[in-house]
């Protein structure tokens, strides 16, 4: 599991790259909080390069949504493969923090 982090005009860009079942949760689970909990900026989360969704990821990105959420954020996650889109539909995550097909709409839902 990797995790890049790029720094956008008005937003964060993450990626995730990889599986994010139990070890890969564990691997980027304090970084990626650490970056989305110190984004003074709203937070767009690429997942089209993750090949998994485990329930552990779910719970990860409710409580650093929700931290971010606190201090005035916003996060939106977009690309899903469709395997990944029907985990996040099943465990109900997208009612819970926002989750769009691509990019453009990722940044259009963060800016508008």
């Amino acid at each position: 599991m990797q995790i890049d982090n790029q720094n956008l005009d008005d937003v964060v860009r993450i990626a995730l790259d990889g599986r994010l079942d139990t070890a890969g949760v564990g691997r980027i689970e304090m970084p990626f909080s650490a970056q989305v909990g110190a984004a003074a900026k709203p937070v767009i989360v690429d997942l089209t390069a993750v090949s998994f969704l485990a329930s552990l990821a779910v719970r990860m990105f409710i409580s650093t949504g929700r931290v971010l959420a606190a201090r005035g954020g916003r996060m939106v996650l977009f690309g899903a493969t469709p395997e990944v889109a029907e985990i996040i539909e099943v465990m109900g995550l997208g009612e819970i923090i926002p989750v769009v097909a691509d990019e453009s709409a990722a940044l259009a839902l963060i800016r508008g």
